[in-house]
């Protein structure tokens, strides 16, 4: 208990250069706990389900136009129940589901909810337990089983079972059974579950063999083991209903199992995210170790004759050793009370920039963590400088201590001029993606649309009652929103697929009300006539105006004449590439199952559309119908960007504190080393400007190609991150990186230069009376 005695003692004695540690390490333990335990949530994601190793979900690849496609999660209707059918004794449960977007009513109480559609044998194939109902009342259209939570925010502390909820103030909805809530790392965690019986009651889509891809099947083998069992034969299995056959109708689809945690695990965006974040991690612990043991062993000098009055009194090297070891424990327990302040205080923030609750991030399961970040910095930042303290030899009790060597500084200050200039190079790649795709044109008008998915009893009178509006400047009605893409049908000729082409419907005030500039032709009138876009033009080939010809789609909407040409416009986001369009004109009355309602209002956009929907209230008191801004829309497709965005940022902060404290450390010992050697120059005539250049150009000679090191890393990582946006991106070239490297050797220069400029103008003889 004598070392951590007067290890406290040493803390309280250097309190100055303590609290510049505590900063440094509290700052490296936040970055690092934070992207640690979030790469932690990631890597045990989807595993909150019974016996999650048995569950798989069913993968599509399509074959188009001569290239098999990567793996896609969306199947044919009948596929999970053949392949339950077909694997007796391979499979114990299959399911098929579609993700819907529901608000159901209590009385005058709205309640908006993630909802999924599945049928009876959900429950069982995903492993979620049921609290309370049957599930096989799932058969039955209009049943409802909520979650724990959802069913305490709607009903209290009331019974839910037998309870009728309005959906879209429409559709009266049983409760029927309320199931356990889902951890976060679970992908299913969805407030309800209704009855798939109700997607058959109401039609919501084709559900066959020849189309209709927009399902989710999942698989729950016996065994894992089974696993390769059912993709050996699976091919054989689904060709029995839809022949694999590319060659000869240029299109085929096959189908294999993945277990649903490596279908997380593999996605090349988790990956990236992983490795990204596990770098950024372990770059800050890195920078705030070695900052930490720059500052420590700069104090040598200091606590030498302390060290050798400890030896002189019995003391050998492991109770040095130890004492210091004490001293950085300590130290870290303080910057741990730090952590905790700071992610309690900055709660919001992080868990917008790392897009998880700090609930779901720190769990008992996950305590590891932060535990492992501390212990692995307590080693790394402890056991240097404590084998430098004790191999002081003790007669230095006798004389002054002066660092023998003391170009080791040098690597530390390598490792963080260099991951200084590598988060600054990732971040300033990030800020100016971001800025691309949030403002690059997308072919339309965004600004000052919103839209609703709603299918009014009689669109036209609705639509004209919407027109006559003050605050409405022009009404659409359409098949899907622009912002969440497009249903897809393929192009034929001669019985062979071209390509695929993304359809919209919609009627003939769409495209003036969007903006979309037609090239060639004109606009849509009525039903027979469509619109293509330029890819759609360059996809088929066509040396001549492709006015007039047939568009070559299959379903019969989509059958017609091609009357103009669009240019290309950005259909769902900047994540895909260009797709070929096909724009469908409707007949004058328009068809109800048309469900995407697009408005654009007149200025104050923001006041109007409030407006609007309090409008909306009185005009259809019997039906839900709120509407929502499309630019917001448009920006939620890119959170994810944001949140890492502001991951970068936060990141980038903290290590420039960690770097500067180091930095300033290092300039502070450097003067104590040279003031001799200053004073000398001062008193043979050397300027101040002269001992600015001196101590900068050391510093320089190390950050350059520290910086040059740092901005190459960068590159690398960027041009990973990057490679997510097919449909836009910024260019990577050396003028980009040549930038980030004199931003951050400017921001070195600066530092020094004011560290340095008190120092550079005192009294040389002060320098000279103290040696």
């Amino acid at each position: 208990m004598k070392q951590l005695y007067y290890s406290f003692r040493a803390l309280v004695r250097g309190r100055n250069s303590n609290i510049i540690k505590i900063i440094s390490l509290s700052l490296g333990l936040f970055i690092g706990i934070l992207l640690f335990a979030r790469v932690a949530f990631m890597l045990s994601f989807n595993t909150g389900y019974q016996e999650p190793e048995n569950l798989c979900k069913i993968i599509a690849n399509y074959t188009m136009e001569g290239q098999r496609g990567g793996d896609v999660p969306i199947v044919l209707g009948p596929v999970p129940g053949t392949i339950l059918k077909d694997f007796p004794n391979e499979v114990t449960a299959a399911t098929l589901t579609q993700y819907r977007d529901c608000v159901f009513f209590l009385g005058n109480s709205r309640f908006a909810s993630e909802t999924i559609v599945a049928d009876s044998l959900y429950f069982q194939t995903m492993g979620i337990s049921v609290l309370h109902g049957n599930v096989s009342d799932l058969i039955t259209p209009d049943v409802l089983f909520v979650s724990e939570s959802f069913a305490q925010k709607v009903f209290g502390n009331e019974n839910p079972i037998g309870k009728v909820l309005m959906r879209d103030k429409k559709y009266e909805t049983t409760v029927k059974g309320v199931y356990a809530d889902i951890s976060e790392n679970n992908s299913m965690r969805y407030d309800a579950v209704l009855s798939f019986a109700t997607h058959i009651r109401y039609n919501w889509g084709y559900i066959g063999w020849e189309g209709g891809d927009s399902f989710g099947g999942y698989v729950r083998l016996r065994q894992p083991d089974d696993l390769d069992k059912v993709n050996a034969r699976i091919k054989s299995v689904i060709e029995q209903y839809k022949p694999f056959e590319p060659e000869k109708s240029g299109f085929g689809v096959e189908y294999h199992l993945q277990p649903l945690r490596e279908s997380y695990i593999k996605d090349p965006g988790v990956q990236r995210t992983i490795m990204i974040m596990s770098l950024l991690g372990l770059t800050g612990m890195l920078i705030a170790a070695g900052n930490y043991i720059l500052i420590a062993v700069s104090s040598l000098s200091g606590r030498a004759k302390e060290i050798g009055v400890h030896k002189c009194n019995g003391a050998g090297n492991g109770s040095i050793f130890s004492m210091f070891m004490w001293e950085t424990g300590l130290i870290i327990g303080i910057s741990l009370l730090v952590v905790v302040l700071l992610v309690l205080n900055l709660r919001e923030p992080i868990e917008d920039a790392l897009e998880t609750s700090i609930n779901g991030l720190f769990t008992w399961q996950t305590l590891w963590v932060p535990v492992s970040v501390a212990l692995l910095l307590f080693l790394i930042a402890g056991v240097l400088p404590g084998r430098l303290f004790s191999s002081i030899p003790v007669t230095q009790v006798f004389r002054r201590y002066t660092e023998a060597n003391w170009r080791w500084k040098h690597p530390l200050l390598f490792v963080q001029f260099a991951g200084v200039a590598f988060i600054f190079g990732i971040l300033f790649v990030v800020l100016a993606q971001y800025q691309q795709i949030t403002t690059q044109d997308l072919g339309y008008r965004p600004d000052g649309v919103a839209t609703a998915y709603h299918r009014f009893e009689n669109p036209d009178a609705s639509k004209s009652a919407i027109l006559s509006l003050p605050m409405v400047e022009g009404v659409s009605v359409t098949m899907s929103n622009i912002a969440s893409g497009y249903a897809g049908d393929g192009v034929y000729e001669s019985g062979k697929m071209l390509f695929s082409t993304r359809v919209n419907i919609c009627d003939k005030d769409y495209i003036p009300l969007m903006d979309i500039k037609i090239i060639e032709g004109r606009n849509l009138n009525g039903p027979g006539e469509m619109l293509v876009n330029e890819e759609y033009v360059r996809r088929t080939h066509w040396t001549d105006s492709p006015i007039g010809k047939p568009s070559g789609g299959t379903f019969q909407y989509y059958e017609g004449v091609i009357v103009g040409v669009m240019q290309d416009f950005v259909d769902n986001s900047f994540y895909q590439v260009k797709q070929p369009m096909l724009m469908v004109g409707v007949e004058d009355k328009l068809s109800s199952w048309l469900g995407c309602v697009t408005i654009r209002l007149k200025e104050p956009f923001e006041q109007n559309l409030v407006a609007l929907n309090k409008v909306m209230e009185e005009l259809f008191p019997t039906e839900d119908v709120t509407f929502s801004s499309l630019r917001k829309h448009i920006d939620g497709r890119y959170g994810s960007v944001r949140s890492f965005r502001n991951t970068m940022i936060l990141a980038f902060i903290s290590i420039l504190l960690i770097t500067l404290t180091g930095l300033f450390g290092y300039i502070n010992d450097e003067v104590r080393r040279r003031s001799k050697e200053i004073g000398i120059r001062k008193v043979n005539g050397a300027e101040a400007s002269d001992i600015l250049l001196l101590l900068s150009r050391d510093i320089i000679k190390i950050a350059f190609p520290a910086v040059v090191v740092g901005a190459i890393g960068s590159y690398f990582l960027s041009r990973q991150w990057i490679n997510q946006f097919a449909g836009s991106q910024i260019e990577l070239n050396f003028l980009l990186y040549t930038s980030v490297a004199i931003g951050v050797l400017v921001l070195i220069l600066i530092s020094v230069l004011l560290k340095s400029w008190r120092i550079a103008g005192e009294n040389p003889v002060v320098s000279i009376k103290s040696e």
